[in-house]
């Protein structure tokens, strides 16, 4: 028998693609003075080896295919607010849902709020797609941006295919890097930079795109995207962070995390999914729980902080057993 429910949407009904991994828009630079790392925005799609195969080590173009037709699913966008390590609050510009540490649950406010102001909020959208040419990648990919450049010109590229096809799933498209000339003033001065923002461009012809609109689109469903705090997180006026700010901002950082060692990144991954289980029972954090959650920098205390909350978990769950959700 299958696992329903009253709407008849349960369980047994729901399907997702693998996710394949995750492109990022930056690499890390370290500090000549003091060492530490800050992010750096580059000109090029930072791939895994698996792609690089393919498109070279610094490829600016990617062929790339949406599988569904809702934009909302494949590219999400919302003001996102992190803090210890995980997402803390996510806005649509109206309303705000954030954790209320106070309550010990989640509240809505307005949004955007003083936050975004206060650069402790970023406009962020998160890109999922296909990559049809990668030979044992069954998954999609993802990649985070918080610039409203890329944000923008992605929303307009699909508007610019769907008056031509009709739709966008499974249109073969190209992915590219275009540089703009970006301005900022500081104190009387005016300092011009460089930002590559995304763009979508039609992968074939205009007729060929036309005859490829007439056959019926593959349906299938993209998985939750990773709501992790995104590493490539650059200024929202287009320009990689000078590097005394840099250094600020990275003292002042609470996420401690490497993004690129994997095994790290799965820990902090788990860690997030057992506190939001635990939340979901009603777990609430104590005073000294939660300044341990902040002292955490290494996998090994990641790794006592997940056993710790999954045997909290244990003792909250429901008499008749509970099993785990992977989202």
């Amino acid at each position: 028998m299958p696992i329903l429910e009253k709407d008849g949407l349960g369980l047994s009904n729901r399907r997702r693609l693998p996710r394949a991994g995750t492109i990022r828009l930056g690499i890390k630079k370290k500090s000549e003075k003091t060492g530490k790392e800050y992010p750096f925005e580059v000109d090029y799609f930072v791939c895994p080896p698996s792609i690089q195969q393919i498109y070279g080590p610094e490829p600016k173009e990617l062929p790339i295919m949406f599988p569904v037709e809702d934009e909302l699913i494949f590219f999400p966008q919302f003001y996102n607010c992190y803090g210890k390590g995980i997402l803390l609050c996510r806005g649509d510009g109206i309303e705000g849902r954030f954790w209320n540490f106070d309550k010990g649950d989640f509240d809505t406010r307005e949004c955007p709020c003083e936050k975004l102001v206060q650069n402790e909020c970023r406009p962020v959208g998160r890109l999922q797609f296909l990559l049809p040419e990668i030979k044992g990648a069954t998954g999609v990919w993802q990649i985070n941006t918080s610039s409203k450049n890329s944000i923008i010109d992605i929303n307009s590229g699909i508007d610019f295919v769907r008056g031509f096809v009709g739709r966008i799933a499974m249109i073969p498209l190209i992915l590219k890097r275009e540089p703009i000339e970006t301005h900022r003033i500081e104190g009387t001065d005016i300092k011009k930079g460089t930002h590559y923002t995304m763009k979508l461009d039609l992968g074939v012809s205009l007729v060929e795109i036309q005859r490829l609109g007439l056959i019926p689109a593959t349906r299938a469903l993209l998985p939750p995207p990773d709501e992790t705090v995104p590493e490539d997180l650059f200024p929202p006026n287009g320009h990689a962070p000078d590097e005394e700010k840099a250094e600020i901002e990275e003292a002042e950082a609470e996420e401690a995390i490497e993004a690129d060692d994997e095994s790290f990144q799965a820990a902090k991954d788990e860690l997030s999914d057992t506190l939001r289980m635990y939340r979901d029972f009603d777990g609430k954090l104590t005073e000294k729980e939660e300044e341990r959650l902040d002292a955490l920098t290494t996998l090994k205390d990641y790794t006592i902080a997940i056993d710790y909350f999954k045997k909290k978990v244990t003792k909250l769950q429901p008499s008749l057993g509970f099993e785990e959700e992977q989202q």
